[in-house]
């Protein structure tokens, strides 16, 4: 295979601590070791590290970090870079009115351009747009005919199973459709990070869609052996880790998990029960609700840990837990650590992503997250080792780079290729 000069346009980027940066700066990374030339477009709100001159990493200006503007839109400040992003409600007036998103006014004018003097410097092979936000797919449009191969990369669903509510108003929902359309239309490859949204645009856009999966990157193993785990075993109990908030979008609700939890501890003559431990940065409205359960002992919760120490933790539990919501498409960043790090999954999640992948690399066991007695016996099957001793992991490649690169190498050659014979 050729090498290959890639330019990748991702809004998230390290030390963005956001999930969408992982993907691409994984896939990056592993497509030069490949021999590839690769280039990164991000934002400069996330901040900037050492080595990006060396990585190729060009970060352009972002509306997002005017301190004038953030201040009157009444927007709090801006985290420090490579710290947990806080939630908070935006205006109305950024996520309602433009059409798909904020970042097409705060951001991608800078894209553009910048991506227009890479153009005329020299030759790049194939572009890849990364989103959400779905903004920056609107790059490879407003590059024109001269435009490279362009591989349209989509980390979520855009109006497949979307995170944000319906526009307010047809006329932007009909726009909203022709941009998807045109996108789709136009890119030679688009990329499903999961199975089901590459199946979406294939079968409701007629779009050439390929499935490449987020996975867990072995070069990340020496910040995990140099980093010391919290400790967490102790006598009578078995350890239920969950790294990350527990509710979240989609409907992820551990309301069900908790009671069920508080059940299996209470019944008599129980010799082991599970404690449940969480590393991660909890909401106001997950502070309330583990208060309102009341379950004392049987939640530890270790606040937000570093990136190493939370990855040192998984391997340390006896069981993960993984709670997913009502999308099929979702299977979340974390899921594919949890593959890594040896121990056993309880995965709460009814069919989605996330349940076929546990299931087909035979790495736990899934249950609905809204079934508390399935969710109860797998608790039992934790606290008595049951789970640990059906757990089988295999086909666990695809899942690890640099499998999911090799895959984008081949469709780097098929993009250019398909790119060749249309002009």
């Amino acid at each position: 295979m050729s090498a290959r000069r890639i330019l990748v346009v991702s809004y998230y980027h390290p030390p963005s601590t956001a999930i969408g940066g992982a993907r691409w700066a994984a896939m990056a990374r592993h497509l030069r070791q490949m021999g590839h030339e690769v280039g990164v477009i991000t934002s400069a709100v996330h901040g900037t590290l050492p080595g990006d001159a060396a990585s190729g990493v060009v970060r352009t200006p972002d509306l997002a970090n005017a301190q004038a503007l953030r201040r009157l839109l009444r927007r709090p400040a801006l985290p420090a870079p490579g710290a947990a992003t806080v939630d908070t409600a935006a205006p109305r007036l950024l996520t309602r009115a433009v059409v798909p998103d904020s970042h097409l006014v705060s951001w991608l004018p800078g894209v553009l351009a910048r991506t227009r003097r890479t153009l005329r410097a020299g030759a790049i092979d194939c572009l890849v747009t990364s989103g959400p936000p779905d903004s920056a797919h609107l790059l490879g449009l407003a590059l024109g005919s001269r435009r490279p191969a362009w591989i349209a990369d989509f980390r979520d669903g855009w109006r497949f199973e979307p995170l944000a509510e319906p526009w307010p108003t047809r006329a932007q929902r009909m726009l909203e459709a022709r941009l998807e359309r045109a996108v789709s239309d136009t890119a030679e490859v688009v990329v499903g990070a999961t199975r089901p949204i590459a199946e979406d645009f294939a079968r409701r856009l007629g779009a050439r869609a390929e499935w490449v999966p987020n996975g867990w990157d072995p070069d990340l193993a020496p910040e995990v052996r140099c980093a010391a785990a919290p400790a967490i075993a102790a006598d009578g109990w078995a350890t239920l880790v969950h790294t990350g908030t527990l509710s979240g979008p989609r409907g992820r609700d551990p309301r069900p998990l908790l009671r069920a939890l508080g059940r299996v501890n209470a019944e008599p003559g129980r010799s082991r029960r599970v404690r449940l431990v969480l590393a991660g940065r909890t909401t106001v409205e997950d502070q309330a609700l583990l208060a309102e359960a009341g379950l004392g002992e049987s939640v530890r919760h270790l606040g937000l840990l570093e990136r190493g120490a939370a990855l040192a933790l998984q391997r340390e539990a006896d069981a993960l837990a993984l709670l997913t919501g009502t999308h099929s498409s979702e299977a979340t960043g974390k899921l594919f650590e949890y593959l890594a790090a040896g121990r056993p999954i309880l995965a709460l999640a009814e069919r989605n992503e996330a349940q076929r992948i546990v299931i087909a690399t035979g790495t736990g066991v899934s249950v609905s997250p809204h079934d508390e007695g399935q969710i109860a016996a797998a608790l039992r099957a934790v606290a008595d080792g049951a789970l640990a001793d059906s757990y089988a992991p295999h086909g666990l490649e695809r899942f690890t780079y640099p499998g999911p690169a090799s895959t984008v190498a081949g469709l780097v050659e098929e993009a250019i290729g398909l790119r060749r014979r249309s002009r």
